[in-house]
């Protein structure tokens, strides 16, 4: 049985399974902007790492041998989707740093005033990401866009992520359309 994914940031993975185990092959286009990790999700909602990209050719490659059990215990089989994640950027612009006033970068007047403080803010070709630390004992920043946060590791603790375009407007994750959207 052989399943091909289109993955999320570009490129395919294919699975393929070889008795109990499952042979995975993640292909993208080089594109010289950083190093990519490459996650496996699941119908059961779970998500798995299965590691950085490497240079070959024209192309970055990843080749991964894993047992069915193993992607069943971490959620990822039956296998619903990858994603093509860039971790590491090799320009200078695409860097975390801590803006002081994040609210004067969202245009919807409510969640600017939910805004409590400085968050981590990265700036990309198409707009921004705003990031803010993530506890399961205290309240949530901009609780209303919560479905469209992405949890992160970021400066070694886990942060939800939010996407915006240029004007300041919440972006849904993950779709594609004329917008630029991921």
């Amino acid at each position: 049985m052989e399943q091909k994914l289109e993955m999320r940031g570009g490129g395919t993975l294919t699975l393929r399974r070889d008795g109990p185990r499952v042979l995975l092959e993640a292909v993208r286009p080089r594109d010289d902007r950083g190093l990519y990790k490459v996650w496996l999700l699941g119908q059961r909602g779970g998500r798995l790492l299965l590691g950085t990209m490497a240079p070959e050719g024209n192309v970055l490659r990843l080749w991964r041998t894993i047992s069915q059990g193993e992607l069943e215990r971490a959620g990822c089989w039956p296998a619903s989707g990858a994603e093509a994640v860039m971790a590491f950027s090799f320009s200078g612009g695409e860097r975390w740093y801590r803006e002081a006033h994040p609210e004067r970068m969202i245009r919807d007047p409510l969640l600017r005033s939910m805004i409590r403080g400085p968050m981590l803010c990265r700036k990309e070709g198409d707009g921004f990401r705003l990031a803010a630390p993530f506890r399961t004992d205290g309240p949530v920043a901009l609780e209303p866009l919560f479905c469209l946060a992405r949890p992160e590791r970021l400066e070694g603790k886990v942060h939800l992520v939010w996407t915006f375009d240029r004007e300041g407007r919440p972006k849904v994750p993950h779709k594609t359309g004329a917008a630029g959207q991921d």
